[in-house]
């Protein structure tokens, strides 16, 4: 059925159009709401509809969706249409090497985390949300106009490594019905530069031959190479040839494709942030995480926004997962095993992707489902300012969350991250039997990589949530 759709002309064009008068109308929401208090502005991210929308929602389904669908969001974000229309008539420059390795994707992604949100709380301010929105559309107008077909799309999109990584869990897949039809194909309408800048039909913006495609990690699910394959020389039996295919759950992540390392530093950033995420929604363990942030802005002095959001960051975010990372390494080394760090971090980290979805989508269904009170009155007030008002003084009261809300999110989240660490151990198990040369014992330190990290989660969500 889906396949049959990506022919249609204007499938899934009416949905970025769609996506993209729904943005537009965010930033406006946004760019109404402004406080530099960030007492009220703690307040105001939920009654502010613009903020509850990006935040609350959309932000968490995107999550949600990259791990049970794969990169679906792609194929309907606005961004990959105008960055689109954008080469259409732009310089048409090749991308350079740096552009190209991944690098500014993992920087773009670490400064949003570092300066936006835990510096600037683009987050809580709408004004500063809907500007960070403006920017993305900037950027991506910007990139298509310099450089050649999806050059934003598949090397700077700040949340590009995370769909990627996260699709490697998904059930779903873009590949090809029959190679042998590839072969057959004389015109490779689907990955020819005749066909790059055609507005339906056009080829892989992102460089990819559907018949080679083995994971989820870089397709953008846009389906043009589909469109290509049936627009151009549509005689040849059994085409179109690509499309979005069920396959079992869980195949790309146990086929341990190594990372690179840009995903590498990515990930371990994530690895730290997924904690902070999950942690902080309980007050014993927001407490114990924090300490060490607050300690390290003692040790060094830090002061004002940028000092603390600065500190905070850098312990939270890079020197907590590096421990983590490197825990079950230096054990590991310790016990007698040979593996060298470089080989370690590539192949190895992929261990940790499961257990950071899991936490991920833990942090989804809690903020989704905690937002649900303040429905009622961002409909009727969608700037929020006057709720928020109301909140603070307490002449608005908001409603208990629903009955079902935490026993609902209490099941799935621990069966969530129970099949992380599962996953977590088979990935691990499976990278020894195929990449150390140690057996026995002195492999059994690096299982302590979802035990620890995913144990930790595991430990903290039974405490909070039944004990």
């Amino acid at each position: 059925m889906i396949n049959r759709l990506f022919r249609l002309k204007w499938f899934p064009l009416v949905f970025q159009l769609l996506t993209l008068g729904v943005f537009i109308l965010l930033i406006m929401g946004g760019l109404a709401a402004n406080t530099d208090d960030m007492a009220f502005a703690k307040v105001l991210r939920n009654t502010n509809m613009a903020n509850l929308m990006v935040w609350s929602y959309w932000w968490p389904l995107i999550i949600l969706s990259a791990i049970f669908l794969g990169r679906v969001w792609c194929m309907v974000c606005p961004m990959e249409l105008v960055t689109s229309l954008a080469a259409k008539v732009g310089l048409k420059r090749k991308p350079p090497a740096l552009l190209r390795s991944g690098w500014l994707m993992t920087v773009f992604y670490v400064l949003i985390l570092v300066v936006g949100i835990h510096t600037l709380s683009i987050h809580r301010v709408p004004f500063r949300m809907a500007f960070y929105l403006l920017s993305l559309f900037v950027l991506a107008i910007a990139t298509g106009l310099l450089f050649s077909r999806n050059a934003f799309c598949a090397y700077l999109c700040p949340v590009g490594h995370l769909l990627g990584l996260y699709a490697r869990l998904a059930p779903m897949g873009w590949g090809v019905k029959d190679k042998s039809v590839c072969a057959q194909c004389k015109d490779k309408s689907c990955i020819s530069n005749k066909t790059a800048y055609e507005f339906q039909g056009r080829s892989c913006g992102v460089g990819l031959y559907p018949a080679e495609l083995i994971d989820n990690n870089e397709c953008l699910l846009c389906g043009q190479c589909l469109k290509a394959c049936d627009y151009n020389n549509p005689g040849l039996d059994g085409r179109p040839n690509p499309g979005w295919f069920p396959r079992r759950w869980f195949k790309e992540i146990l086929e341990l494709k190594p990372l690179t390392p840009a995903q590498v530093v990515f990930c371990l950033v994530v690895s730290g942030f997924v904690v902070y995420e999950v942690f902080t929604e309980w007050s014993t363990t927001k407490e114990l995480l924090l300490w060490a942030p607050k300690s390290m802005e003692q040790i060094v002095g830090a002061s004002g926004l940028w000092g603390r959001g600065l500190v905070k960051s850098l312990t939270l975010f890079v020197a907590l997962p590096a421990l983590l990372w490197l825990l079950p390494y230096g054990v590991f080394r310790l016990s007698g095993g040979r593996l060298p760090i470089g080989q370690y971090l590539l192949r190895f980290g992929i261990a940790f992707i499961p257990v950071m979805a899991a936490a991920h989508a833990i942090k989804a269904l809690l903020k989704m489902t905690s937002r649900i009170p303040y429905w009622e009155y961002a409909v009727s007030d969608s700037l929020g300012i006057e709720t928020a008002r109301g909140i603070l003084d307490k002449t608005t009261m908001l409603a208990p969350l629903p009955a079902w809300r935490d026993p609902v999110v209490t099941v799935l989240s621990l069966l969530l991250m129970s099949i992380g660490v599962v996953l977590g151990f088979l990935v691990v198990r499976k990278l020894i039997q195929e990449h150390v040369p140690a057996s026995g014992w002195r492999t059994v330190p690096l299982y302590l990589i979802p035990g620890l990290y995913g144990g930790a989660f595991l430990v903290m969500l039974l405490a909070w949530r039944l004990f």
